[in-house]
Order: structure tokens, then sequence, then C-alpha cells
């Protein structure tokens, strides 16, 4: 039996194929959790660089192979992981995994929580019955943002006490710009007066690479070194429509999609602006890793970015899906370096200030503490 000076053991679980927002959310918890007061190990559903990372870091990891939507071999070896590690805390993380967190703590000593990192989670009406059912009976659900554990509350009725707000943050020593830009621009086979606009998550609609790809095509028409690249995995399948959607356009030749990269850090300190073409963000990781950057960031209004950005203090945020209008806020900047250094500046500091993983972990830890402490007595 644990006594209340035992270490409290976590399991993180995730359904992974690549890296995004929400895996880089549960790598940068593990590895910066306090390991005298926790142990942590974590099982991914699917495979990839997340669990490559994890285990070369040297955590524990388990990995389960989804065959179908529902499957109560994963509930089995949950419970099976919960009691042979006399797990405290299971933190599940997307809409699927969250079901199966809560379902596979239920009548263990483990206490489940949630988090959710996109409205799309809880859009579909089958989500939010279940939400509607669990949400409350969770240790707690975790939202990355205000405003999205407002419309999650809202939309699901669960309580608002038990929906607690844990901002994304980032290790910002990771965005020193100590990198060789020339090396970088040839990567992708861009010269050296490239003016460089990125866009990095995985490739999927919501992303809204669409939008951008038109905006960039206005762009290029004005600025003969401007050019595109986007970093992201693919997912569903995306990548073909917008190598479709490109070739459409006259600059084509100036747009680059990248696979997935392991230093992404170096891809930002090469770049000039950073865009977030996104429909909907529950927070939106990379626009707070360019921030830290030093870049300056033109945003659409999807939710997430309100809570991040003061529009025109420390980056720019566009009221519609408009083309034209993306295109003219990026070229405004273009004509404006004083106003770019000023953003890029402003944009630095607010992150040091407000969205560091040491902020981040912190308050899982305190949470983490609370629902074992509880628990145990």
């Amino acid at each position: 039996m644990k006594t209340k000076t035992d270490k409290i053991a976590v399991l993180e679980l995730i359904q992974a194929e690549g890296i995004g927002g929400a895996e880089m959310v549960l790598y940068n918890t593990v590895t910066h959790l306090d390991r005298d007061r926790f142990e942590v190990r974590v099982l991914v559903v699917g495979f990839g660089l997340l669990i490559d990372r994890l285990r070369t870091g040297g955590y524990e990891v388990d990995q389960f192979e989804f065959r179908n939507s529902y499957n109560l071999s994963l509930i089995q070896m949950i419970r099976k992981i919960i009691k042979d590690h006399k797990i405290d805390i299971v933190h599940s993380h997307l809409s699927r995994m969250n079901m199966y967190g809560y379902i596979a703590s239920m009548l263990t000593p483990a206490v489940n929580v949630m988090t959710i990192h996109g409205e799309s989670e809880f859009s579909g009406w089958l989500a939010r019955i279940y939400y509607s059912l669990f949400g409350n009976l969770s240790g707690r659900v975790v939202a990355v943002s205000e405003l999205l554990a407002e419309s999650f509350h809202r939309r699901t009725l669960v309580r608002k006490s038990n929906v607690e707000v844990v901002h994304n943050g980032i290790d910002t020593g990771r965005f020193n710009n100590d990198f060789d830009r020339d090396d970088i621009l040839k990567r992708f086979d861009f010269p050296s007066d490239t003016i460089l606009i990125l866009a990095v998550g995985n490739i999927r609609p919501i992303k809204g690479y669409g939008l951008l790809i038109d905006a960039f095509e206005l762009i290029a028409a004005k600025e003969q070194n401007a050019r595109l690249l986007i970093c992201g995995g693919e997912i569903y399948d995306h990548r073909k429509n917008l190598q479709d959607r490109i070739a459409e356009h006259e600059h084509s030749d100036r747009i680059r999609l990248s696979p997935f990269v392991e230093d992404i850090e170096a891809i930002y300190s090469a770049a000039d602006f950073y865009v977030l073409p996104s429909v909907s963000e529950g927070f939106s990781l990379t626009t707070v890793e360019a921030m830290a950057s030093g870049l300056p960031v033109v945003t659409t209004d999807c939710l997430g970015p309100r809570e991040i950005i003061d529009n025109n203090l420390d980056g720019i945020i566009i009221p519609n899906r408009d083309p034209a209008l993306l295109a003219s806020a990026i070229i405004d900047l273009l004509n404006d370096p004083d106003k770019c250094i000023e953003l890029g500046q402003a944009a630095r500091k607010k992150v040091a200030d407000k969205f560091t993983i040491k902020e981040a972990v912190g308050k899982f830890e305190r949470l983490f503490e609370t629902l074992a402490g509880d628990r145990r007595s």
C-alpha cells in the first residue's frame, strides 16, 4: 500500500501517429514533471516519432496497435497498467483516448484527468453526449485555453468547477536562433535572399493551408523574393489535395510542403514571418514557438490565438478568412521592418512571461498532487 510520501504514479495516454500539438504537450509534460515526486509512464496508441523520442529519453512507453474503433483489449491493457504500476493518475489526451481513459479507470484506484485540445473534440453530437455524461465524473477536465474551457462548458454542460485551464507551455531555451540560415534555406532549395513565410502543423483540413496558399499567390505577385514553407506530418491524406491546389497557381515553384521536421527550432530561426491560417485552434503551440523565436506572427481569428496575442502589439489577428486580407497583412509587414522588429520583441517577451513549460507543468503537478492526495485520503 502506498503512503503519502510515495511518488505519485502518472500514466499519460494518447493516440498518435506523428507529433502535433497534443503530442508535444504530452512530451513536454512527461519530460518536465519533477521525477523526485512523480513516476511517469506513457501508453501510446499508434506508432511514430513520439515513442522513439520518449524511449530515447529513458521513459517507460507501452504501445498498443489500434485496429478497431472500439477495442476492449485497450481497456484491459490500461487497467492492467493501472494495477501493475499502482497508477494514481490516468492523464488522457484528445476525445477518443479521453473516453478510453475514463472507462478503463472506472472501479480502479486511479483518477482520470482528461485534456481537450480543440473544439473539434466535442463538435459532434456523440462526443458531446459522452462528455455530458462523464465530464463531471472525471477527476478534472483540462482545457488548453480559457476560451476553449468556456466553449466546452457551454456545449457539454460540464460544470465549470470541474474544468481547469492549463495553457500549453514551451521550453523557451530551445528557440535561441543560433542556427546557420543559409544552410537551412539550402535544405529547401531556397536562395539566400529569400523572404521566408512559414507555417507549421500537421497537414489536415482544419489547419486552413488552402487559405494560406491562395494568399501567398497574391504576395508572390508583389514580392519576387517571397517563399512559402509549410512543415507538417500528413493526416487524412490531405497532402495530395494541397499539392494540387499549389499546382494551380502561377508561383507554385516558390512553395514547399515539407514532412515533419525534427529540428523545427532551426526552421523558425530561418523564417521572416510566421502564419497560422487555421479554421479552429484550441490554443496553438506553434504560434507560441514562433513568438519565442522572435517572429512577427499573423494569424486568423480561430479561437486560441485570441488568448495568446494582443492584436497589433505582439502579433496580428485578421478578422475573417479572406486570402486578400491575409496577404495584405503580410505585405504591410514586409513594407514596415520596424513594425516587424517591435512585434517580434514583444512576442518573445510575452512567451517568456506567460507561456513557459515551467508554468504549464507546475499547474499539472499541483493538480495531480491534489487529486492523488484526495484519493489516498
